[in-house]
């Protein structure tokens, strides 16, 4: 016969964790290992890129100058041609709130059309 596995009993105050000595690895982290590797490589590129990028840089310009053009005049910029070229960032708060207002009223239009993209 088994015999039956003692309970603990919890007296007292709660035991403090066990101390891992230094230079041993933490047997928590060995279920996130590789999930920790992801991001380690994750940020280590993101810092490697230039300061201030942002996803709205990238996709800004990633942005058609022809789309941008439309974009940037019916947000009401004076010199649309001028303002071409700037990255995200250059343009003033006024003029990025007017552009995502812009793009959020094309995407509202374009969200209703179905038949167009059969």
């Amino acid at each position: 016969m088994k015999a039956e596995p003692e309970h603990e009993e919890h007296h007292g105050p709660p035991r403090p964790p066990p101390r891992i000595p230094d230079g041993q690895p933490n047997p928590f982290y060995a279920g996130h290992k590789v999930r920790l590797a992801e991001l380690r490589d994750e940020f280590s590129s993101a810092a490697g890129r230039p300061r201030g990028e942002l996803h709205e840089e990238v996709e800004w310009s990633g942005l058609p100058l022809m789309l941008r053009f439309y974009l940037l005049t019916q947000a009401g910029l004076d010199d649309p041609d001028g303002a071409l070229q700037r990255r995200w960032r250059e343009y003033p708060d006024g003029d990025r709130v007017a552009v995502r207002a812009i793009l959020r009223a094309w995407l509202r239009a374009l969200d209703a059309l179905d038949a167009l993209t059969l």
